[in-house]
């Protein structure tokens, strides 16, 4: 089982080195020790502490790195931080030890070498921001996304390349890291159990933000950069989903595959998909449609909690049936009729309308869409079997993540005020076409079959998103957003596209991707 390994360093004596003291580091390490066990929940014997007596020689940092190397796992997390002095000598950064001093860079590679699948490392000292990173990662056609999400290092730095990193006005601690440690700790972005690196940074940039702003001769502008898929998730609740029950009701006449809770403030509503087991007439259906009501309106099925406490013991007020003829009808959302039945409780007049394609039979309100065969017929010739349809996706998916992971660096740049806005929109000008083709392309792809239909979706979902970080950075767009509204935006896509390659990865873990040979 994957694990979180740390190893903090802090340098307070610089006797040796001829360099002002620095004190309030030892209380850095104990602060961030502190929010690594109780924000990320990183069991203390996992945490390797240099520092506690001030004093940290080069020595010692290089065995700690190694006897981390030494108990690292190939899917662990590793965590590396530092505080103490740093500058910069001939354009490139260093961090000052007790006795030496170490090259930034270099110490990225000795971080990287270590074998696990995640790195992150926090940089807490003077001119901090002064690195370069790799090139943004490359999602290959065969490999699958467990391999690619959350693969690869990442770096916060307290400053950028030119400034001071302060010790807070009123606290013995470091200011990067004191917000460093509230954004870690926060539980307020705890997701489903699990809170990820770009809510922390997100949270951390806000901190510093509100900070600059209020304290002008004081600016420290964070840096973050990454060459890392997606982004990290961290475990650090336990998590037990509200599990709704599942419905299959088999009849002579049909069967109710499913029944979805879709409830509301002013109604308890059900959508029931029913598969008839033979050709009826709109009128036997909707004797069957009184049926299936009844069975139907006293179910206890909640997408919630709220939901359950809201209408437990109640019938409903509202059923939505939707009548195919196979299981296939039911996956394509193709029907030979919707109906709908309200009560009394309800605006019938409005549930009831006549419109194109609609009329009421034995009180129940029938839309029958004209549509049906032929879609039916649409459907079956351009379904694709499952081998193939996943090996013409796959390249088209994993080109898009590609181009997704350059967009996210260059806009971290542009967030980290070394690139310029105008130099962002001549890159995503070059980009968007890119993304158009393989979008349209993801878009043209043949219908999945039902064992697809789930990874299918997410790969569309993924699309989707990878095509909306284009928009509002698109030189065709600026005008339409204020520059608050275009970054709010661009950071709420970001967020999700990471949580949908996410969702990519448990569908992937679903397939045997390494079956599925060229010549399916």
């Amino acid at each position: 089982m994957a694990t979180i390994k740390a190893l903090i360093v802090g340098v307070s004596d610089y006797s040796q080195m001829e360099m002002s003291n620095l004190p309030f580091c030892i209380q850095d390490i104990k602060l961030i020790t502190s929010a690594f066990e109780t924000g990320l929940k990183v069991e203390s014997k996992d945490i390797i502490v240099c520092g506690d007596s001030g004093s940290v020689s080069h020595e010692e940092l290089m065995l700690s790195l190694q006897k981390l190397s030494d108990t690292v796992a190939e899917d662990d997390t590793l965590l590396f931080y530092f505080s103490g002095h740093g500058g910069t000598k001939i354009n490139h950064h260093y961090i000052a030890l007790s006795d030496d001093y170490l090259g930034t860079e270099e110490l990225i590679l000795h971080l990287e070498e270590i074998p696990a699948k995640n790195k992150v490392i926090f940089l807490d000292c003077c001119m901090a921001g002064n690195f370069t990173v790799d090139n943004p990662p490359v999602f290959y056609a065969n490999e699958t996304a467990d391999k690619f999400a959350g693969k690869g290092y990442a770096v916060f730095a307290s400053s950028n390349a030119e400034q001071v990193s302060y010790r807070h006005s009123t606290l013995p601690i470091s200011l990067f890291t004191k917000f460093l440690s509230e954004a870690i700790t926060s539980p307020h972005m705890i997701r489903e159990g699990k809170k990820s690196l770009h809510d922390i940074k997100k949270l951390l940039f806000m901190f510093l933000e509100i900070w600059n702003k209020n304290n002008l001769e004081h600016i420290q502008n964070p840096v973050y950069r990454a060459s890392i898929g997606g982004t990290i998730y961290f475990q650090v609740q336990d998590y037990h989903p509200y599990v709704a029950e599942k419905i299959f009701l088999e009849r002579d006449e049909y069967i109710i595959s499913s029944v979805e809770p879709s409830h509301v403030s002013g109604a308890k509503r059900f959508s029931v998909d029913i598969i008839l087991k033979e050709a009826f007439s709109l009128h036997e259906i909707s004797i069957l449609n009184k049926q299936i009501i009844e069975e139907v309106k006293y179910l206890e099925v909640y997408g919630n909690s709220l939901q359950e406490q809201r209408w437990r013991g109640q019938p409903a007020n509202l059923i939505f049936c939707y009548f195919g003829l196979d299981e296939i009808d039911i996956l394509n959302r193709n029907f030979i009729c919707l109906t709908t039945w309200a009560d009394e409780t309800q605006d019938r007049e409005w549930w009831y309308r006549k419109n194109r394609n609609c009329e009421i039979i034995n009180d129940i309100h029938f839309k029958v869409p004209p549509y049906y065969e032929s879609m039916k017929a649409f459907n079956q010739e351009n379904t694709d079997c499952a081998e193939k349809l996943v090996l013409k996706t796959r390249p088209i998916i994993t080109d898009m993540v590609t181009l997704a992971e350059e967009i996210i660096l260059e806009y971290n740049e542009f967030i980290n005020g070394t690139l310029k806005k105008q130099e962002l929109l001549e890159f995503m000008t070059g980009i968007i076409p890119q993304v158009n083709k393989l979008y349209f392309a993801e878009g043209n792809l043949s219908i999945s079959p039902p064992e697809l239909a789930e990874w299918s979706q997410c790969c569309r979902e993924l699309s989707v998103d990878i095509h909306n970080l284009t928009l509002y950075y698109n030189p065709q767009f600026m005008s339409q957003r204020s520059p608050e509204n275009r970054r709010q935006c661009m950071d709420m896509t970001i967020k999700q596209y990471y949580a949908s390659l996410e969702n990519l990865k448990d569908e992937d873990a679903k397939l045997d991707i390494a079956s599925m040979k060229e010549d399916a």
